[in-house]
């Protein structure tokens, strides 16, 4: 039996990258780090899903998800960690499955439209939508607009970018991780 079918190994494996991936989160309040460091700490999770299995990874979100709830105060961070990037790196591979491609982007645009119209209007609840909107003055009404169609095109470049986070991190970094690990017990 290899270490990485272990039970402990699947604990210990969820545990650390729970836990980086929340020290990512605490990292939120720096104000220009609201979205970016979501986005890293959903990549920190999608490696249990890799390394281990997606179910494995779907429980690191939520535990990861449950503790930056209770501990970063960046509420909006969590907000959209919570609503899509803590678990899109793991859909991701499932839904570039679909044929053709057409509707893969389809269904990945469903997604991330769907998380992110209902995490900006929970946070518009919360926070004051002037002070969301801040600095979009020259835009008017169509300000929300605008910047859904920015976060559109952010999100097509983040998708096409995973790629090669993915690709990096199976070619250069998991080696590494299966040489330390790969005894048996």
């Amino acid at each position: 039996m290899s270490v990485r079918s272990g039970k402990s190994f699947k604990i210990a494996y969820c545990g650390i990258m729970t836990a980086l991936s929340t020290i990512i989160m605490l990292l939120a309040l720096i104000p220009s780090m609201t979205y970016v460091l979501p986005a890293f700490s959903g990549m920190c999770i999608w490696t249990v899903s890799d390394q281990i299995n997606r179910k494995w990874g779907l429980l690191s979100y939520a535990a990861s998800a449950l503790l930056c709830f209770m501990i970063v105060p960046e509420i909006e961070a969590d907000l959209y960690y919570l609503f899509f990037f803590g678990y899109y790196p793991l859909v991701k591979e499932l839904t570039e499955k679909i044929k053709p491609g057409f509707f893969s982007y389809v269904i990945k645009f469903l997604i991330f439209n769907t998380a992110i119209v209902i995490a900006f209007r929970i946070v518009s609840h919360i926070l004051n939508l002037e002070q969301i909107l801040e600095g979009l003055e020259m835009f008017g009404d169509m300000a929300v607009y605008v910047l859904w169609g920015a976060a559109n095109v952010a999100f097509l470049l983040y998708d096409f970018c995973l790629n090669y986070l993915f690709y990096g991190f199976r070619k250069w970094v998991k080696p590494k991780i299966n040489k330390k690990i790969g005894g048996k017990i």
